[in-house]
């Protein structure tokens, strides 16, 4: 009884006691070291987050611990001499012709609709029925993709989807109704949904992070190159050959990518062993995070309204306020396909650079954003000085802001990557829908409702878009840590 009261002149319970402390100690000290060597768990709990998450942001000061950072995403360094050519014809090339054919079948419709109306008698809201499927079924396919990515890899989900597009490519080239063609467009858009995502994936896995913005805009001026090949090449080929026989030639093609991307792409480990249930949840805690929204509203909803004038409405203001006839029109829209591909490559270039000069990725996102903003101002005030060069600057800032897919990814753990950049990619090709079906039925309500000319009904829309822009980006400026991704 003396020695549980502490009561005792004995030495022996003092010893046990002091014996059993130093055992604690000892357990203390090597659950600290292994902390520090990356073997334990991390500071924070885990439990709260889906397996693999984590946020990564500068000096530490919120996140995972650096350990389980270094533990979760290896270094890896450049690549040189036959390395990286391997690298290139393996890993890059693959996705990135991809990529290029998404871009092609994109804007294809929009050189063939005179023919789809003088062969087959359909008017403009059935060419623009059909135009729509293609991206009603982009935006349905991807968060599915988005975890078929993360569960599978790239070179599993790239050439399915690519099939899907070819049987889409066969199925619209023998289409002779409003019905079959919308079916067609609609498997080619399911199947080019994560072209661009297969292609930021595989970079996230084998290219070196710090390069992966430079890595995914030399990516996307693919897409530019595919863009200038679907004008005036398509054009020319029409003088020789029926849309019948070019569709046809595509499917061929997409088919040959899809080989290409099975057979040289590298094998992805991680392919089907997680639990869906634990994909799912990852998912969800993307969803979650307030960084995700923080830092990649305001640039998605920039590249969703760009997206829609760089495809369609830029036509309409040229033909509406500048008053330029059809031949230019499609002068100006040859120029503007041209005009993303230095929008894509330079502004991956200069975040590169930038950033081994010490230069936060999240601040150079907001110039961007800023400058995007301000080439709006001539366009609300309806500047025709120089309209053509007004809408190649546009259509060059516009592209810019796609670093966001990079920078946020870089914010989380390496087996997010396809979740993140496919719900990114929701988000702007969401917001690209309604603005593009908003636009059309707001110009025609000013225009018969309050007698308002067509170029100050554009004008009216483009200071609204203008305004919510501004209000997305505010809310990134707001945030030190949208400001301070890597």
């Amino acid at each position: 009884m003396r020695h549980c009261l502490g009561l005792s002149h004995d030495t022996q319970p003092n010893a046990v006691a002091h014996a059993h402390h130093g055992e604690r100690e000892d357990g203390f000290r090597r659950i600290g070291q292994a902390r520090r060597l990356g073997r334990g768990a991390c500071r924070r709990a885990q439990s709260r987050r889906p397996p693999g998450f984590r946020q990564l942001l500068p000096d530490g000061r919120r996140g995972a611990h650096r350990a389980c950072q270094r533990r979760v995403r290896p270094h890896r360094r450049s690549p040189g001499g036959d390395a990286l050519l391997k690298l290139v014809l393996t890993a890059f090339l693959p996705f990135a012709l991809g990529y290029f054919l998404s871009f092609l079948f994109r804007s294809l419709n929009a050189v063939v609709a005179p023919a789809l109306q003088s062969e087959l008698g359909l008017g403009e809201a059935a060419i623009g029925v059909v135009t729509s499927m293609y991206l009603a079924a982009f935006v349905v396919a991807q968060l599915p993709a988005g975890v078929a990515l993360d569960r599978f890899g790239p070179r599993r989900v790239a050439p399915v989807m690519l099939l899907a597009t070819a049987v889409g490519a066969v199925v619209f080239a023998f289409g002779q109704d409003v019905v079959t063609l919308s079916i067609g467009r609609a498997l080619i858009g399911l199947g080019l949904s994560v072209a661009l995502m297969c292609g930021f994936k595989a970079n996230v896995l084998y290219w070196p992070i710090g390069r992966l913005p430079l890595a995914n805009a030399i990516m996307m001026t693919f897409g530019g190159l595919g863009a200038a090949m679907a004008t005036r090449p398509v054009q020319w080929l029409l003088v020789d050959y029926d849309w019948r026989h070019i569709f046809l030639a595509l499917a061929v093609i997409t088919v040959a990518v899809a080989l290409y991307q099975l057979l040289a792409a590298p094998a992805y480990e991680r392919g089907g062993k997680g639990r869906l249930k634990d994909e799912v949840h990852g998912l969800l805690g993307v969803l979650k995070t307030p960084l995700f929204w923080r830092a990649g509203l305001a640039p998605t909803f920039s590249l969703g309204v760009w997206i829609c004038y760089a495809s369609f409405w830029a036509a309409g203001w040229l033909r509406d306020v500048a008053h330029l006839d059809e031949p230019s029109v499609g002068v100006a829209l040859f120029a503007l396909s041209i005009a993303i591909i230095p929008g894509y490559f330079f502004s991956g270039m200069i975040v590169d650079l930038l950033h081994r000069r010490g230069i936060r990725g999240g601040r150079v996102l907001l110039v961007y954003g800023l400058l995007f903003l301000a080439i709006h101002v001539p366009i609300a005030m309806n500047v025709t000085t120089m309209p053509k060069l007004l809408w190649f600057t546009y259509v060059m800032l516009g592209g810019m802001p796609v670093v966001c897919y990079a920078l946020v990814t870089r914010a989380f753990a390496p087996e997010l990557a396809g979740r993140v950049n496919t719900t990114l990619n929701l988000v702007c090709m969401g917001i690209a829908f309604l603005v593009q079906a908003a636009i059309g039925p707001a110009l025609a309500w000013m225009e018969t409702a309050h007698g308002l000319p067509r170029p100050q009904a554009h004008q009216l829309v483009t200071f609204a878009l203008l305004a919510m822009q501004a209000m997305a980006w505010a809310w990134f400026a707001a945030s030190r840590e949208a400001r301070g991704l890597p």
